[in-house]
């Protein structure tokens, strides 16, 4: 199988392919929203109660702040290694290289997690609407296979193929939530914008705001399209802007049709739900029957679609750094016909399949096994990238004439303070097993980064002074003299 050369310069992945709503399509389709609305409602629930549309409304908030960040990168240096290059640009190359380490890290270990809920909830919905038992592994394997053919041969399908399913399932469930809140009848009420709405009050919908942010995580996505894109200057941040925005406005919605259709306001209802696994089932079986069918498949296409739109997201990142020396060169390769980064794809998928299976045997394949765990250790490592990348946005503008004081400075910061609460509770050592592992794998995998990192300085030197180096359309130099870029552009007014 014929590759293009993998050079810092050389291996190009396909310019001028995807559009604006297929940027989109990627960035929502990582964060699912379907897929977060079924599962993070549940959990925020006990610690919500009736506030859980608050908790989302300000997640929401923070996250505009954090989706500022990339806009304002993206704006002027779109690249397949998104946050790894922002940082590199803004920090150096040493801050590149752990936030392409961090952000690859965490979404390679997604994977896992999403290969086995998929197939889980594949499993469940046939042998209970068709009394077939046939191995959760089996529809594992299935999935993996239509993901890896879409990815090889074609991003243009790929995305095309969320596009498609998200505009089913966001359609589904704005349905059900807008027949919900017709029939609520005094379930209708503002208090569930009200912190007193939630059992402890302000400190229970901090609690539910962590898992209103854990919902947004893969915002980002479209930012490793800046290569492939449409006028990227202009694509990407429309696309990561847009995407967080639309899909901020849904899970408020949606949580609040929820809200108001369960009776939340009522303790009689709270208590129901809260034993409840499947509420959004159970609205469609109350108000909708027809639906209810539906609701379960859309369930399976939201995590489909996640699945797929995480492994594009994935091997940009990794294709990224193996073109730029961080990690083996052969996986800067492109595929010679598909344009494709082959061989990051095929490790992908290997390293999904194995961790796959040997997790699914530890802890069980199901939404509440490795998923919930491998999400929980992902969603630690991608906060920790958006800290530094904040943090660079700062740094990077303070050299720049059209710097702003609002959206290079302030934003960052309090996108900075927003993160640190949900980092806290997602990282807090005291746990119940196996989630009290996850401070030590991430310190673990950290300490792992920095072993690279001395091999690299040591070695390659030159490998650090050149990460982050490649931009779409926009070759850029770096000087003899510590490495430091030489970003020509960096005084320049964007147009």
């Amino acid at each position: 199988m014929s590759s293009a050369p993998a050079g810092a310069q050389g291996a190009r992945l396909e310019k001028n392919v995807l559009s604006v709503w297929n940027c989109i399509a990627l960035s929502v389709a990582v964060m699912g929203p379907v897929l977060a609305v079924v599962l993070n409602a549940p959990a925020a629930g006990p610690s919500t109660g009736g506030a859980m549309p608050l908790a989302f409304l300000i997640a929401l908030i923070v996250i505009i702040f954090v989706g500022n960040t990339v806009v304002q990168f993206s704006r002027v240096l779109p690249s397949a290694g998104s946050f790894y290059t922002y940082t590199a640009r803004g920090l150096g190359g040493e801050a590149g290289f752990f936030t392409g380490w961090m952000f690859f890290g965490a979404y390679a270990l997604l994977m896992p997690g999403l290969f086995t809920a998929v197939a889980a909830f594949a499993h469940d919905y046939v042998k209970t609407t068709f009394n077939a038992e046939i191995p959760w592994w089996i529809y594992a394997f299935v999935f993996m296979a239509i993901v890896l053919v879409l990815s090889v041969r074609s991003i243009k399908a790929s995305v095309q193929v969320d596009l498609t399913l998200l505009t089913v399932e966001v359609i589904v469930f704005f349905i059900l939530a807008t027949i919900a809140i017709a029939k609520a009848g005094n379930g209708n009420t503002f208090n569930a914008f009200l912190p007193s709405s939630a059992p402890t009050g302000f400190s229970g919908v901090g609690l539910g705001v962590v898992f209103g942010i854990l919902s947004f995580i893969g915002f980002d996505a479209a930012a490793v399209l800046g290569e492939e894109s449409r006028n990227p200057h202009r694509v990407i941040p429309f696309a990561v802007g847009g995407s967080v925005i639309a899909v901020g406005v849904f899970y408020v919605y949606v949580m609040y049709g929820l809200t108001a259709g369960y009776h939340l306001n009522d303790p009689a209802h709270m208590s129901a739900f809260l034993k409840d696994s499947t509420p959004f089932v159970t609205l469609a079986h109350q108000y909708a029957p027809w639906l209810e069918q539906i609701v379960d498949l859309c369930a399976i296409a939201g995590l489909f679609s996640a699945f797929l739109a995480l492994q594009n997201t994935t091997v940009r990142v990794i294709f990224s750094m193996g073109r730029e020396g961080a990690l083996p060169k052969a996986l800067g390769r492109v595929h010679a016909r598909f344009h494709s980064p082959h061989i990051a794809i095929y490790t992908l998928t290997v390293f999904t399949v194995v961790a796959g299976l040997i997790g699914a045997a530890w802890l069980g394949p199901g939404a509440t096994g490795l998923y919930g765990f491998t999400g929980t250790i992902g969603t630690v490592g991608v906060v920790l990238v958006y800290i530094l990348c904040n943090l660079a946005l700062i740094r990077y503008f303070s050299k720049r004439d059209d710097r702003n004081i609002w959206l290079h400075v302030v934003a960052p910061i309090l996108g900075c303070l927003g993160l640190l609460y949900p980092l806290y509770v997602v990282a807090v050592p005291g746990q119940t097993y196996p989630y009290s592992l996850v401070p030590y794998v991430v310190v673990a995998y950290i300490i792992a980064g920095l072993v690279v990192f001395l091999y690299l300085r040591a070695r390659s030197p030159e490998k650090l002074a050149a990460f982050g180096s490649v931009v779409a359309d926009e070759p850029i130099t770096h000087a003899e003299e510590g490495g430091r870029f030489d970003d020509r552009s960096a005084h320049t007014p964007i147009k």
